[in-house]
Protein backbone atom coordinates (compact mmCIF):
# COMPACT_ATOMS: atom_id res chain seq x y z
CA UNK A 1 0.00 0.00 0.00
CA UNK A 2 2.83 2.28 1.07
CA UNK A 3 4.79 1.68 -2.48
CA UNK A 4 1.79 2.55 -4.44
CA UNK A 5 0.45 5.41 -2.13
CA UNK A 6 4.40 7.27 -2.26
CA UNK A 7 4.36 8.31 -6.32
CA UNK A 8 0.65 9.98 -5.80
CA UNK A 9 2.01 11.70 -2.40
CA UNK A 10 4.39 13.51 -3.98
CA UNK A 11 2.31 14.24 -6.95
CA UNK A 12 -0.04 16.00 -4.62
CA UNK A 13 2.33 17.58 -2.73
CA UNK A 14 4.24 19.11 -6.12
CA UNK A 15 1.13 19.77 -7.33
CA UNK A 16 -0.24 22.20 -4.61
CA UNK A 17 3.74 24.23 -4.68
CA UNK A 18 3.51 24.69 -8.14
CA UNK A 19 -0.25 25.81 -8.58
CA UNK A 20 -0.11 27.97 -5.79
CA UNK A 21 3.72 29.05 -6.89
CA UNK A 22 2.77 29.61 -10.24
CA UNK A 23 -0.71 32.16 -9.29
CA UNK A 24 1.36 33.82 -7.37
CA UNK A 25 4.65 34.12 -9.43
CA UNK A 26 2.05 34.95 -12.28
CA UNK A 27 0.43 37.77 -10.13
CA UNK A 28 4.59 38.93 -8.99
CA UNK A 29 5.57 38.84 -12.52
CA UNK A 30 2.42 40.60 -14.16
CA UNK A 31 2.79 43.23 -11.03
CA UNK A 32 6.71 43.81 -11.85
CA UNK A 33 6.07 44.34 -15.95
CA UNK A 34 3.28 46.75 -15.38
CA UNK A 35 5.67 48.56 -13.02
CA UNK A 36 8.22 48.51 -15.17
CA UNK A 37 6.10 50.02 -18.29
CA UNK A 38 4.81 52.60 -16.30
CA UNK A 39 8.35 53.19 -14.58
CA UNK A 40 9.71 53.30 -17.96
CA UNK A 41 7.07 56.02 -19.26
CA UNK A 42 7.05 58.20 -16.17
CA UNK A 43 11.18 58.13 -16.23
CA UNK A 44 10.77 59.06 -19.98
CA UNK A 45 8.12 61.65 -19.44
CA UNK A 46 10.00 63.49 -16.72
CA UNK A 47 13.27 63.81 -18.17
CA UNK A 48 12.11 64.64 -21.80
CA UNK A 49 10.17 67.79 -19.41
CA UNK A 50 13.35 68.53 -17.49
CA UNK A 51 15.13 68.59 -20.73
CA UNK A 52 12.14 70.99 -22.52
CA UNK A 53 12.41 73.42 -19.58
CA UNK A 54 16.74 73.46 -19.76
CA UNK A 55 16.56 73.67 -23.31
CA UNK A 56 13.69 76.55 -23.37
CA UNK A 57 15.21 78.42 -20.05
CA UNK A 58 19.12 78.59 -21.87
CA UNK A 59 17.41 79.52 -25.72
CA UNK A 60 15.45 82.44 -23.59
CA UNK A 61 18.94 83.51 -22.44
CA UNK A 62 20.61 83.67 -25.40
CA UNK A 63 17.50 85.29 -26.95
CA UNK A 64 17.70 88.15 -24.03
CA UNK A 65 21.60 88.50 -24.43
CA UNK A 66 21.33 89.08 -27.91
CA UNK A 67 18.01 91.34 -27.22
CA UNK A 68 20.17 93.04 -24.26
CA UNK A 69 22.92 94.24 -27.28
CA UNK A 70 19.92 95.48 -29.86
CA UNK A 71 18.25 97.42 -27.36
CA UNK A 72 21.41 99.36 -26.21
CA UNK A 73 22.60 100.01 -29.56
CA UNK A 74 19.09 101.03 -30.57
CA UNK A 75 19.30 104.43 -28.34
CA UNK A 76 22.18 105.26 -29.70
CA UNK A 77 20.84 106.17 -32.99
CA UNK A 78 18.14 107.53 -31.88
CA UNK A 79 18.72 111.12 -33.08
CA UNK A 80 19.71 112.46 -36.46
CA UNK A 81 23.29 112.60 -36.91
CA UNK A 82 23.51 116.28 -36.67
CA UNK A 83 21.90 116.82 -33.44
CA UNK A 84 24.84 115.49 -31.02
CA UNK A 85 28.65 116.54 -31.08
CA UNK A 86 30.96 113.94 -32.18
CA UNK A 87 32.55 114.26 -28.54
CA UNK A 88 28.92 113.19 -26.65
CA UNK A 89 28.47 110.13 -29.57
CA UNK A 90 31.91 108.90 -28.66
CA UNK A 91 30.91 109.04 -24.78
CA UNK A 92 27.29 107.16 -25.60
CA UNK A 93 29.52 104.48 -27.80
CA UNK A 94 31.82 103.91 -24.83
CA UNK A 95 28.63 103.68 -22.04
CA UNK A 96 27.62 100.89 -24.42
CA UNK A 97 30.64 98.64 -24.34
CA UNK A 98 30.90 99.32 -20.56
CA UNK A 99 27.12 98.44 -19.98
CA UNK A 100 27.41 95.24 -22.65
CA UNK A 101 31.14 93.55 -22.25
CA UNK A 102 30.62 91.66 -25.22
CA UNK A 103 30.86 94.03 -27.51
CA UNK A 104 34.58 94.47 -28.02
CA UNK A 105 33.99 97.23 -31.21
CA UNK A 106 31.23 99.85 -32.35
CA UNK A 107 31.10 101.64 -35.28
CA UNK A 108 28.86 104.38 -36.52
CA UNK A 109 28.36 105.01 -39.73
CA UNK A 110 25.76 108.25 -41.08
CA UNK A 111 22.80 107.97 -43.48
CA UNK A 112 25.00 108.12 -46.77
CA UNK A 113 26.93 104.75 -45.25
CA UNK A 114 30.49 106.68 -44.67
CA UNK A 115 32.21 105.33 -41.18
CA UNK A 116 32.19 108.64 -38.45
CA UNK A 117 33.49 107.23 -35.31
CA UNK A 118 34.81 103.66 -34.68
CA UNK A 119 35.94 102.80 -30.75
CA UNK A 120 37.61 99.23 -30.28
CA UNK A 121 38.68 97.41 -27.14
CA UNK A 122 41.32 95.98 -29.53
CA UNK A 123 42.46 98.91 -31.47
CA UNK A 124 42.97 102.47 -31.59
CA UNK A 125 40.01 104.95 -31.92
CA UNK A 126 39.09 106.21 -35.37
CA UNK A 127 37.18 109.45 -36.19
CA UNK A 128 35.65 110.24 -39.53
CA UNK A 129 37.23 107.90 -41.31
CA UNK A 130 34.43 108.04 -43.84
CA UNK A 131 35.24 104.23 -45.13
CA UNK A 132 32.61 103.52 -47.34
CA UNK A 133 29.87 101.09 -46.06
CA UNK A 134 26.80 102.04 -48.45
CA UNK A 135 27.23 98.77 -50.57
CA UNK A 136 27.93 96.89 -47.77
CA UNK A 137 25.68 94.32 -46.48
CA UNK A 138 25.49 95.37 -43.01
CA UNK A 139 24.43 98.69 -43.62
CA UNK A 140 22.09 98.20 -46.57
CA UNK A 141 20.13 95.10 -44.55
CA UNK A 142 19.96 97.77 -41.13
CA UNK A 143 18.90 100.28 -42.96
CA UNK A 144 16.14 98.20 -44.45
CA UNK A 145 15.25 95.69 -41.65
CA UNK A 146 16.28 98.55 -38.53
CA UNK A 147 18.07 95.12 -37.21
CA UNK A 148 21.23 92.79 -39.08
CA UNK A 149 22.25 90.06 -37.23
CA UNK A 150 25.14 88.13 -39.36
CA UNK A 151 26.32 84.98 -38.99
CA UNK A 152 28.76 83.72 -36.71
CA UNK A 153 32.63 84.01 -37.78
CA UNK A 154 35.55 83.42 -35.83
CA UNK A 155 38.77 85.19 -35.23
CA UNK A 156 42.13 84.32 -35.03
CA UNK A 157 40.37 80.87 -35.54
CA UNK A 158 39.49 80.48 -31.92
CA UNK A 159 37.40 83.30 -31.08
CA UNK A 160 33.22 83.02 -32.40
CA UNK A 161 31.88 86.79 -33.32
CA UNK A 162 28.93 88.02 -34.65
CA UNK A 163 28.04 91.53 -36.40
CA UNK A 164 24.56 93.28 -35.25
CA UNK A 165 23.62 95.87 -36.45
CA UNK A 166 20.76 98.72 -36.28
CA UNK A 167 19.65 101.47 -37.48
CA UNK A 168 17.46 104.94 -36.41
CA UNK A 169 13.93 105.51 -36.34
CA UNK A 170 15.20 108.27 -38.90
CA UNK A 171 17.43 107.92 -41.86
CA UNK A 172 19.52 110.64 -41.01
CA UNK A 173 19.86 108.79 -37.61
CA UNK A 174 22.60 106.68 -39.34
CA UNK A 175 23.46 103.11 -38.37
CA UNK A 176 25.34 101.37 -35.38
CA UNK A 177 27.48 98.52 -35.72
CA UNK A 178 28.73 95.92 -33.40
CA UNK A 179 31.22 93.21 -33.26
CA UNK A 180 29.87 90.85 -30.24
CA UNK A 181 32.44 88.10 -28.98
CA UNK A 182 30.09 84.72 -28.65
CA UNK A 183 32.30 83.81 -25.78
CA UNK A 184 29.41 85.61 -23.14
CA UNK A 185 26.95 83.49 -25.18
CA UNK A 186 29.59 79.80 -23.71
CA UNK A 187 28.83 81.10 -20.13
CA UNK A 188 25.34 80.57 -20.88
CA UNK A 189 25.93 77.07 -22.44
CA UNK A 190 28.45 76.21 -19.95
CA UNK A 191 25.91 76.75 -17.04
CA UNK A 192 23.15 74.74 -18.15
CA UNK A 193 23.71 71.41 -16.06
CA UNK A 194 22.55 68.32 -17.99
CA UNK A 195 23.04 65.36 -15.62
CA UNK A 196 26.18 64.09 -14.81
CA UNK A 197 27.79 63.60 -18.53
CA UNK A 198 25.26 65.21 -20.45
CA UNK A 199 25.66 68.61 -22.29
CA UNK A 200 24.29 71.52 -24.45
CA UNK A 201 25.22 73.23 -27.59
CA UNK A 202 24.14 75.95 -30.50
CA UNK A 203 23.81 75.34 -33.89
CA UNK A 204 23.37 78.11 -36.75
CA UNK A 205 20.75 78.38 -38.95
CA UNK A 206 23.07 76.31 -41.52
CA UNK A 207 23.51 73.73 -39.08
CA UNK A 208 26.95 74.53 -38.02
CA UNK A 209 28.35 74.21 -34.33
CA UNK A 210 28.87 77.50 -32.59
CA UNK A 211 28.76 76.70 -29.28
CA UNK A 212 29.57 73.98 -26.80
CA UNK A 213 31.59 73.20 -23.58
CA UNK A 214 34.01 71.58 -25.70
CA UNK A 215 35.67 74.81 -27.97
CA UNK A 216 37.57 72.64 -29.88
CA UNK A 217 34.71 71.20 -31.59
CA UNK A 218 33.15 74.63 -32.31
CA UNK A 219 37.01 75.24 -33.82
CA UNK A 220 36.44 72.63 -36.10
CA UNK A 221 33.56 74.02 -37.71
CA UNK A 222 32.03 70.85 -36.57
CA UNK A 223 28.53 70.69 -39.29
CA UNK A 224 25.63 68.98 -37.52
CA UNK A 225 22.88 69.20 -40.35
CA UNK A 226 23.34 64.95 -41.01
CA UNK A 227 22.34 64.39 -37.46
CA UNK A 228 18.27 63.83 -37.17
CA UNK A 229 17.95 66.28 -34.07
CA UNK A 230 18.58 68.73 -36.34
CA UNK A 231 16.40 68.05 -39.21
CA UNK A 232 13.42 67.56 -36.52
CA UNK A 233 14.09 71.03 -35.16
CA UNK A 234 13.90 72.30 -38.47
CA UNK A 235 10.46 70.29 -39.27
CA UNK A 236 9.07 70.64 -35.93
CA UNK A 237 7.69 73.65 -34.04
CA UNK A 238 9.15 75.05 -30.96
CA UNK A 239 5.89 74.85 -29.55
CA UNK A 240 5.10 71.12 -29.47
CA UNK A 241 7.12 70.11 -26.26
CA UNK A 242 6.74 66.34 -26.34
CA UNK A 243 7.87 66.26 -30.15
CA UNK A 244 11.02 68.25 -28.81
CA UNK A 245 12.83 65.84 -27.25
CA UNK A 246 14.02 62.88 -29.19
CA UNK A 247 16.25 59.15 -29.41
CA UNK A 248 19.13 60.12 -31.68
CA UNK A 249 22.77 60.15 -31.94
CA UNK A 250 25.16 62.84 -31.27
CA UNK A 251 27.88 64.10 -33.12
CA UNK A 252 30.49 61.55 -32.10
CA UNK A 253 28.52 58.71 -32.53
CA UNK A 254 26.54 58.06 -28.80
CA UNK A 255 23.06 57.60 -28.35
CA UNK A 256 21.66 60.30 -26.37
CA UNK A 257 18.32 61.69 -25.33
CA UNK A 258 18.31 64.81 -27.32
CA UNK A 259 15.71 68.30 -26.50
CA UNK A 260 15.65 71.22 -28.90
CA UNK A 261 15.05 74.69 -28.33
CA UNK A 262 14.71 77.63 -31.49
CA UNK A 263 16.53 80.61 -30.20
CA UNK A 264 14.53 83.41 -32.22
CA UNK A 265 15.31 85.39 -34.46
CA UNK A 266 18.46 84.53 -34.56
CA UNK A 267 17.64 81.27 -36.48
CA UNK A 268 19.82 79.22 -34.17
CA UNK A 269 19.03 76.08 -32.28
CA UNK A 270 20.03 74.79 -28.73
CA UNK A 271 20.52 71.16 -28.08
CA UNK A 272 20.58 69.55 -24.54
CA UNK A 273 21.44 66.24 -25.03
CA UNK A 274 22.33 63.32 -22.42
CA UNK A 275 23.48 59.86 -23.13
CA UNK A 276 21.02 57.14 -22.88
CA UNK A 277 23.04 54.99 -20.77
CA UNK A 278 22.66 57.85 -18.33
CA UNK A 279 19.11 59.01 -19.04
CA UNK A 280 17.80 55.08 -18.85
CA UNK A 281 20.07 54.83 -15.39
CA UNK A 282 17.26 55.69 -13.19
CA UNK A 283 15.02 53.07 -15.30
CA UNK A 284 17.23 50.54 -15.12
CA UNK A 285 17.80 50.69 -11.39
CA UNK A 286 14.01 50.40 -10.70
CA UNK A 287 13.63 47.82 -12.92
CA UNK A 288 16.10 46.15 -10.72
CA UNK A 289 14.51 46.77 -7.40
CA UNK A 290 11.46 45.81 -9.19
CA UNK A 291 13.62 42.46 -10.20
CA UNK A 292 15.14 41.98 -6.77
CA UNK A 293 11.57 42.87 -5.29
CA UNK A 294 10.43 40.31 -7.64
CA UNK A 295 12.58 37.54 -6.74
CA UNK A 296 11.88 38.19 -3.03
CA UNK A 297 8.25 37.93 -3.76
CA UNK A 298 8.70 34.43 -5.60
CA UNK A 299 11.16 32.86 -2.70
CA UNK A 300 8.30 34.08 -0.75
CA UNK A 301 5.47 32.68 -2.42
CA UNK A 302 7.68 29.04 -2.93
CA UNK A 303 8.01 29.07 0.88
CA UNK A 304 4.65 30.03 1.53
CA UNK A 305 3.37 27.41 -0.89
CA UNK A 306 5.95 24.68 0.79
CA UNK A 307 3.97 25.63 3.94
CA UNK A 308 0.97 25.86 2.97
CA UNK A 309 0.82 22.53 0.51
CA UNK A 310 2.84 21.04 3.76
CA UNK A 311 -0.71 22.03 5.89
CA UNK A 312 -3.05 20.44 3.59
CA UNK A 313 -0.70 17.46 1.93
CA UNK A 314 0.42 16.25 5.90
CA UNK A 315 -3.90 15.66 6.74
CA UNK A 316 -4.77 14.49 3.68
CA UNK A 317 -1.61 11.86 4.10
CA UNK A 318 -3.26 10.66 7.51
CA UNK A 319 -5.86 10.53 5.82
CA UNK A 320 -5.13 8.64 3.39
CA UNK A 321 -2.83 6.21 5.53
CA UNK A 322 -6.65 6.10 7.83
CA UNK A 323 -7.87 4.70 4.70
CA UNK A 324 -5.00 2.23 4.21
CA UNK A 325 -5.05 0.97 7.26
CA UNK A 326 -9.13 0.51 7.82
CA UNK A 327 -8.87 -1.06 4.46
CA UNK A 328 -6.90 -3.73 5.72
CA UNK A 329 -8.77 -4.64 8.39
CA UNK A 330 -7.52 -2.03 11.35
CA UNK A 331 -10.85 -0.92 12.54
CA UNK A 332 -9.50 0.58 15.95
CA UNK A 333 -7.01 2.97 13.89
CA UNK A 334 -7.89 6.51 14.81
CA UNK A 335 -6.88 9.49 12.36
CA UNK A 336 -5.08 12.46 14.51
CA UNK A 337 -5.51 15.87 12.82
CA UNK A 338 -5.53 19.15 14.61
CA UNK A 339 -5.72 21.69 11.70
CA UNK A 340 -8.42 23.75 13.28
CA UNK A 341 -10.18 23.65 10.04
CA UNK A 342 -12.28 21.56 7.22
CA UNK A 343 -9.94 19.13 7.09
CA UNK A 344 -9.86 18.38 11.32
CA UNK A 345 -14.02 18.43 10.63
CA UNK A 346 -13.22 15.85 8.02
CA UNK A 347 -10.82 13.41 10.33
CA UNK A 348 -13.39 13.61 13.17
CA UNK A 349 -15.97 12.59 10.26
CA UNK A 350 -13.24 9.78 9.14
CA UNK A 351 -13.16 8.55 12.82
CA UNK A 352 -17.21 8.58 13.57
CA UNK A 353 -17.51 6.66 10.44
CA UNK A 354 -14.47 4.27 11.70
CA UNK A 355 -16.23 3.82 14.90
CA UNK A 356 -19.66 2.93 12.86
CA UNK A 357 -17.43 0.40 10.91
CA UNK A 358 -16.35 -1.09 13.65
CA UNK A 359 -19.39 -1.34 15.40
CA UNK A 360 -21.08 -2.48 12.06
CA UNK A 361 -18.37 -4.91 12.05
CA UNK A 362 -19.30 -6.17 15.77
CA UNK A 363 -22.61 -6.67 14.64
CA UNK A 364 -22.08 -9.04 11.41
CA UNK A 365 -20.00 -10.72 13.33
CA UNK A 366 -22.53 -11.74 15.84
CA UNK A 367 -24.88 -11.92 13.31
CA UNK A 368 -22.66 -14.43 11.87
CA UNK A 369 -22.44 -16.35 14.93
CA UNK A 370 -25.88 -16.54 15.37
CA UNK A 371 -26.52 -17.56 11.71
CA UNK A 372 -24.58 -20.44 12.44
CA UNK A 373 -27.22 -21.85 14.74
CA UNK A 374 -30.29 -19.98 13.57
CA UNK A 375 -31.98 -19.07 10.46
CA UNK A 376 -31.32 -15.69 9.23
CA UNK A 377 -34.89 -14.25 10.36
CA UNK A 378 -34.43 -14.93 14.06
CA UNK A 379 -30.52 -14.10 14.03
CA UNK A 380 -31.96 -10.83 13.07
CA UNK A 381 -34.27 -10.56 15.50
CA UNK A 382 -31.95 -11.58 18.43
CA UNK A 383 -29.66 -8.69 17.21
CA UNK A 384 -31.89 -6.26 16.64
CA UNK A 385 -33.20 -6.09 20.24
CA UNK A 386 -30.39 -6.98 21.79
CA UNK A 387 -31.35 -10.51 22.99
CA UNK A 388 -27.91 -11.88 23.20
CA UNK A 389 -29.04 -12.92 26.80
CA UNK A 390 -31.41 -15.35 25.07
CA UNK A 391 -28.26 -17.69 24.27
CA UNK A 392 -27.36 -17.63 27.83
CA UNK A 393 -27.68 -21.35 29.54
CA UNK A 394 -31.16 -22.10 30.62
CA UNK A 395 -33.55 -25.11 30.70
CA UNK A 396 -36.81 -25.13 28.62
CA UNK A 397 -39.10 -28.12 27.26
CA UNK A 398 -37.66 -28.46 23.25
CA UNK A 399 -38.44 -31.07 20.61
CA UNK A 400 -35.22 -32.32 18.71
CA UNK A 401 -34.64 -33.54 15.72
CA UNK A 402 -32.42 -36.15 14.30
CA UNK A 403 -31.61 -37.39 10.70
CA UNK A 404 -29.27 -39.11 8.94
CA UNK A 405 -28.63 -41.17 5.63
CA UNK A 406 -29.05 -44.64 5.14
CA UNK A 407 -26.96 -46.11 3.21
CA UNK A 408 -23.81 -43.67 3.33
CA UNK A 409 -21.22 -45.64 4.36
CA UNK A 410 -21.54 -48.02 1.54
CA UNK A 411 -21.65 -45.08 -1.03
CA UNK A 412 -18.79 -43.34 0.28
CA UNK A 413 -16.78 -46.57 -0.36
CA UNK A 414 -17.76 -47.01 -3.92
CA UNK A 415 -17.97 -43.02 -4.41
CA UNK A 416 -15.29 -40.77 -5.26
CA UNK A 417 -14.52 -37.91 -3.20
CA UNK A 418 -15.71 -35.69 -5.63
CA UNK A 419 -19.28 -37.42 -5.74
CA UNK A 420 -19.43 -37.25 -1.93
CA UNK A 421 -18.87 -33.96 -1.66
CA UNK A 422 -21.06 -33.18 -4.36
CA UNK A 423 -23.94 -35.28 -2.38
CA UNK A 424 -23.44 -33.82 0.95
CA UNK A 425 -23.58 -30.44 -0.38
CA UNK A 426 -27.37 -31.47 -2.08
CA UNK A 427 -28.12 -32.73 1.08
CA UNK A 428 -27.48 -29.95 3.18
CA UNK A 429 -28.84 -27.10 0.67
CA UNK A 430 -32.07 -29.30 0.25
CA UNK A 431 -32.39 -29.80 4.21
CA UNK A 432 -30.76 -26.02 5.06
CA UNK A 433 -34.00 -24.16 3.40
CA UNK A 434 -36.39 -26.54 5.02
CA UNK A 435 -34.68 -25.57 8.64
CA UNK A 436 -34.72 -21.95 7.95
CA UNK A 437 -38.52 -22.14 6.73
CA UNK A 438 -39.83 -23.88 10.41
CA UNK A 439 -37.09 -21.22 11.88
CA UNK A 440 -35.22 -24.37 13.64
CA UNK A 441 -32.31 -23.65 15.80
CA UNK A 442 -29.47 -25.91 13.80
CA UNK A 443 -27.30 -27.15 16.93
CA UNK A 444 -24.74 -29.38 14.11
CA UNK A 445 -23.72 -31.11 10.78
CA UNK A 446 -22.65 -34.82 11.50
CA UNK A 447 -21.50 -35.59 7.60
CA UNK A 448 -24.54 -37.38 6.65
CA UNK A 449 -26.79 -35.91 9.43
CA UNK A 450 -27.76 -32.85 11.30
CA UNK A 451 -29.55 -32.23 14.70
CA UNK A 452 -31.95 -29.42 15.08
CA UNK A 453 -34.55 -28.16 17.87
CA UNK A 454 -36.94 -26.01 18.10
CA UNK A 455 -38.33 -23.81 20.77
CA UNK A 456 -35.12 -22.22 22.09
CA UNK A 457 -33.37 -19.80 22.23
CA UNK A 458 -37.11 -18.36 21.06
CA UNK A 459 -40.03 -19.87 21.86
CA UNK A 460 -42.27 -20.64 18.89
CA UNK A 461 -45.74 -21.88 19.04
CA UNK A 462 -46.54 -26.06 18.89
CA UNK A 463 -42.70 -27.04 18.32
CA UNK A 464 -43.82 -30.60 17.73
CA UNK A 465 -45.89 -29.61 15.32
CA UNK A 466 -43.34 -27.99 13.57
CA UNK A 467 -40.98 -30.44 14.20
CA UNK A 468 -42.70 -33.28 12.32
CA UNK A 469 -43.93 -31.05 9.39
CA UNK A 470 -40.51 -30.38 8.73
CA UNK A 471 -39.65 -33.80 8.70
CA UNK A 472 -42.18 -34.63 6.32
CA UNK A 473 -40.49 -32.44 4.21
CA UNK A 474 -37.37 -33.52 4.46
CA UNK A 475 -38.33 -37.12 3.42
CA UNK A 476 -40.09 -35.28 0.52
CA UNK A 477 -37.32 -33.36 -0.63
CA UNK A 478 -34.64 -36.26 0.10
CA UNK A 479 -37.00 -38.75 -1.52
CA UNK A 480 -36.29 -36.79 -5.04
CA UNK A 481 -32.34 -36.76 -4.42
CA UNK A 482 -32.56 -40.84 -3.84
CA UNK A 483 -34.25 -41.25 -7.14
CA UNK A 484 -31.37 -38.87 -8.65
CA UNK A 485 -28.39 -41.02 -6.65
CA UNK A 486 -30.11 -44.25 -7.36
CA UNK A 487 -30.24 -43.29 -10.95
CA UNK A 488 -26.57 -42.65 -10.68
CA UNK A 489 -26.06 -46.52 -9.22
CA UNK A 490 -26.34 -45.36 -5.15
CA UNK A 491 -28.55 -46.28 -3.23
CA UNK A 492 -29.07 -43.96 -0.24
CA UNK A 493 -32.16 -43.35 2.16
CA UNK A 494 -32.88 -41.21 4.83
CA UNK A 495 -34.08 -41.77 8.15
CA UNK A 496 -35.44 -38.82 11.21
CA UNK A 497 -36.14 -39.42 14.96
CA UNK A 498 -38.05 -36.97 16.86
CA UNK A 499 -38.49 -36.43 20.95
CA UNK A 500 -39.88 -33.54 23.25
CA UNK A 501 -39.06 -32.65 26.61
CA UNK A 502 -36.75 -30.81 28.80
CA UNK A 503 -33.20 -30.20 28.03
CA UNK A 504 -30.66 -27.81 28.83
CA UNK A 505 -29.62 -25.28 26.29
CA UNK A 506 -26.89 -22.55 25.96
CA UNK A 507 -23.71 -21.63 24.43
CA UNK A 508 -21.11 -23.64 24.93
CA UNK A 509 -17.36 -23.31 23.41
CA UNK A 510 -14.33 -20.81 23.08
CA UNK A 511 -13.46 -17.66 22.61
CA UNK A 512 -13.51 -16.91 19.14
CA UNK A 513 -15.51 -20.35 18.82
CA UNK A 514 -18.83 -20.52 20.37
CA UNK A 515 -21.71 -22.93 19.31
CA UNK A 516 -25.75 -23.25 20.58
CA UNK A 517 -26.37 -26.53 22.13
CA UNK A 518 -29.06 -28.78 23.79
CA UNK A 519 -28.01 -31.31 26.30
CA UNK A 520 -30.04 -33.77 28.13
CA UNK A 521 -31.70 -36.86 27.68
CA UNK A 522 -34.49 -36.04 24.86
CA UNK A 523 -31.48 -35.27 22.38
CA UNK A 524 -30.32 -38.51 23.81
CA UNK A 525 -33.44 -40.10 22.74
CA UNK A 526 -34.13 -38.49 19.79
CA UNK A 527 -30.52 -39.65 18.75
CA UNK A 528 -31.19 -43.11 19.16
CA UNK A 529 -35.19 -43.25 17.49
CA UNK A 530 -33.06 -41.78 14.69
CA UNK A 531 -30.86 -44.58 14.77
CA UNK A 532 -33.78 -46.96 14.82
CA UNK A 533 -35.42 -45.34 11.65
CA UNK A 534 -35.46 -47.39 8.52
CA UNK A 535 -35.35 -45.86 5.11
CA UNK A 536 -38.34 -43.21 4.75
CA UNK A 537 -39.42 -43.62 8.42
CA UNK A 538 -39.74 -40.51 11.13
CA UNK A 539 -39.64 -42.25 14.28
CA UNK A 540 -41.15 -40.19 17.56
CA UNK A 541 -41.74 -40.92 21.12
CA UNK A 542 -44.80 -40.94 22.85
CA UNK A 543 -44.68 -37.20 24.16
CA UNK A 544 -44.76 -35.74 20.05
CA UNK A 545 -47.26 -38.42 19.63
CA UNK A 546 -49.55 -37.32 22.35
CA UNK A 547 -48.83 -33.50 20.73
CA UNK A 548 -49.79 -34.19 16.66
CA UNK A 549 -51.62 -37.18 16.65
CA UNK A 550 -54.80 -34.73 15.46
CA UNK A 551 -52.69 -33.92 12.79
CA UNK A 552 -50.86 -36.76 11.20
CA UNK A 553 -51.47 -40.41 10.77
CA UNK A 554 -49.01 -42.96 12.47
CA UNK A 555 -48.77 -46.39 13.29
CA UNK A 556 -47.63 -47.83 16.66
CA UNK A 557 -43.88 -49.82 16.06
CA UNK A 558 -44.20 -51.14 20.04
CA UNK A 559 -41.64 -50.52 22.91
CA UNK A 560 -38.29 -50.19 22.03
CA UNK A 561 -35.12 -50.12 24.23
CA UNK A 562 -32.28 -48.09 23.90
CA UNK A 563 -29.47 -47.82 25.28
CA UNK A 564 -29.21 -45.63 28.04
CA UNK A 565 -32.65 -45.77 29.06
CA UNK A 566 -33.70 -48.02 31.48
CA UNK A 567 -37.31 -48.40 30.49
CA UNK A 568 -38.90 -49.25 26.96
CA UNK A 569 -40.08 -46.36 24.77
CA UNK A 570 -43.46 -46.62 22.64
CA UNK A 571 -42.18 -45.37 19.29
CA UNK A 572 -44.42 -44.08 16.27
CA UNK A 573 -43.88 -43.85 12.84
CA UNK A 574 -45.12 -40.79 11.30
CA UNK A 575 -47.22 -41.93 8.08
CA UNK A 576 -48.27 -38.41 6.78
CA UNK A 577 -50.27 -35.34 6.81
CA UNK A 578 -54.19 -36.57 7.25
CA UNK A 579 -56.58 -35.88 4.73
CA UNK A 580 -57.34 -32.48 5.85
CA UNK A 581 -53.92 -31.58 6.65
CA UNK A 582 -52.72 -32.90 3.32
CA UNK A 583 -53.83 -29.47 1.53
CA UNK A 584 -51.96 -27.44 4.00
CA UNK A 585 -48.61 -25.71 1.98
CA UNK A 586 -46.37 -26.45 4.59
CA UNK A 587 -45.98 -30.20 3.44
CA UNK A 588 -47.50 -33.64 1.90
CA UNK A 589 -48.76 -36.62 2.61
CA UNK A 590 -46.79 -39.78 2.95
CA UNK A 591 -49.63 -42.38 3.11
CA UNK A 592 -50.77 -44.22 5.59
CA UNK A 593 -54.23 -44.97 7.64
Amino acid sequence: MTGATGPARARLFRKYVGVFSLFVSVILIANGLVEAVFVYREQIVLLRRIQVEQADAAAAKIKQFVADIERQLGWTVQLPWDAGSPEQRRLDLYRVMRQMPAITQLTLVDQDGHERLRISNLEQDVTDSLVDFSRNATFTEAVVRKTYRGPVHFRQESVPYMVVARSGAQRSSGVIIADVNLRFMWDVVLGITVGETGRAIVADEAGRLIAAPDISMVLRNTDLKQLIQVAAAKAISSRDGAARSLLATNVEGEGVLSTFAAIEPLGWTLFVELPTREAYAPIYSALLRSAAVLCIGLIGSLLAALFLAHRMVVPIRALQEGVARIGAGDLGYKVDVRTGDELEMLANQFNSMSGDLRASKAREDRLARLRRFLSPQLAQVIESTGGEKLLESQRREISVLFCDMRGYTTFTEAATPEEVMQMLGEFHSSLGGLIHKYDATLERFTGDGLMAFFNAPLPCPDPTDRAVRMAVDMQVALRQLSRKWKDLGYRVGFGIGIAHGEATTGRIGFEGRFDYAAIGSVVNLASRLCNEAREGQILIEANVQGRVAHSFCWESLGLRSFKGFRNPVAVYNVLGFRTEEADKPTGRALGGT
